[in-house]
């Protein structure tokens, strides 16, 4: 196991080491990984979503004692990245742009049998939406969606008439600017040149198989998929069966950019119908955007309930009995404050009682609903959701009691 002794300030040896490297890696073109360890994985774990900074997401990881002095995974460390690794709220004196940067760079750096990497629509959108923008250009459209973005609420109409006229037409490659204000608002060349280079070397994915310790089998993607991408895959409904037709799909989008990429023409990647990129004036949706909602919650008029999700193709949410019945999935992508949002009317007292964080579980049978705290089991006939996004970047919470899910294997 990792040394984590402490230093002034309560900074492990492990975290400072693995941060050095990572900074390191960051100023580095990839080049391929370093050789596999030289033993079997014992400790396998799945990371929610990695949106936080260098230090935070190390010492998570050092909390958890999975380094070593060296600056890398123990030999003995088998980690998968449940996806999003750019892109979340400052707390402290991080670059949010080049800490994203870091954090996939270092975990790339490991051999594709120790670190698992997964896609989520936060990296997808660094070579769908934002590909075309040099760090000047798109300096220039989140200054102008920052100061148009406030007036969504405060002054709808100049907000509507500022948008048709002067934004929009100013800046075609800005899909909302509320994407560009909040959500993508890190975005830098360096993170689009890298996710590139991973996508083209094959290191990152859509989907794995895994065991969990109970030996269930579950699919793992960033969102999770329902009949709809089961349908457009052609696929069993099995998560090794999923995952490598999800990881075809990848292949295959990727191949079909792959000369343009290497000539340097930013075109973007395209994984319609299952995954659709925003453009003016919609957001994207599908495999990577998409999460479970209660479509009899609350509407207001920032969160209006629309009833069309099915027939959308850039749909951003789906009712829980859309997910394929029988297939335990593990996701990232939404947290449990979202969660108690997006779920109302379904949640169970160990649900309603947690605050934030948290791994939890989502269970749709025929007749019922219902999500709740922790990792549980269901009927067999039932699609189970395990939920993993353990909201990272929550500072007060000490690094220790951020969980991070248990797998007996890693199997495709």
């Amino acid at each position: 196991m990792g040394m984590r002794s402490d230093l002034s300030g309560g900074i492990s040896l492990t975290t400072t080491a693995a941060a050095a490297r990572a900074r390191e890696l960051a100023g580095l073109p990839y080049r391929g990984p370093r050789a596999a360890p030289p033993r079997a994985p014992r400790r396998v774990r799945v990371i929610g979503d990695p949106q936080t900074s260098l230090d935070r997401f190390l010492e998570v990881l050092s909390a958890h004692e999975l380094l070593t002095v060296d600056g890398w995974l123990d030999d003995d460390v088998q980690l998968v990245s449940i996806g999003d690794h750019f892109d979340y709220r400052v707390h402290d004196e991080s670059d949010p742009g080049e800490d994203g940067v870091a954090i996939l760079r270092w975990l790339a750096e490991h051999h594709p049998s120790q670190v698992v990497l997964l896609v989520g629509n936060h990296d997808a959108a660094r070579v769908m939406e934002l590909i075309t923008l040099s760090d000047t250009r798109f300096a220039q459209a989140r200054a102008a969606a920052a100061r148009l973005a406030p007036l969504e609420r405060s002054a709808p109409e100049e907000y509507a008439r500022r948008w048709r006229d002067e934004v929009a037409p100013a800046y075609p490659e800005m899909v909302t600017p509320g994407l560009f204000a909040r959500d993508y608002a890190s975005y830098g060349e360096a993170q689009r040149d890298l996710v590139m280079a991973l996508l083209s070397a094959g290191r990152m994915r859509l989907g794995v198989a895994a065991r969990l310790p109970d030996a269930r089998t579950a699919l793992l993607t960033h969102a999770g998929v329902t009949r709809r991408e089961v349908d457009h895959l052609g696929a069993e409904v099995g998560p090794v069966e999923l995952a490598a037709a999800l990881d075809r799909r990848l292949a295959a989008a990727v191949e079909a950019r792959r000369a343009d990429w290497a000539a340097g023409r930013r075109v973007p990647l395209d994984l319609s119908p299952l995954h659709v990129a925003g453009a003016q004036p919609h957001e994207g949706g599908g495999l990577l955007y998409h999460r479970p909602s209660n479509p009899a919650r609350a509407s207001t008029p920032s969160d209006p309930v629309d009833v069309a999700w099915e027939s959308d193709p850039r749909r951003r949410r789906y009712h829980p009995r859309e997910l394929p019945a029988g297939l335990v999935q593990v996701v990232g992508h939404t947290h449990h404050t979202k969660c108690k949002q997006e779920l109302r009317g379904w949640l169970a007292p160990d649900a309603e009682a947690l605050t934030h964080g948290g791994l939890r579980t989502l269970i749709a049978e025929e007749d019922a609903v219902r999500y709740h705290a922790g990792v549980l089991a269901a009927p067999r006939a039932a699609a189970t959701m395990v939920m993993i996004d353990a909201e990272i970047n929550d500072l007060e919470r000490p690094a220790d009691e951020v969980p991070l899910l248990e797998l007996m294997a890693v199997l495709a």
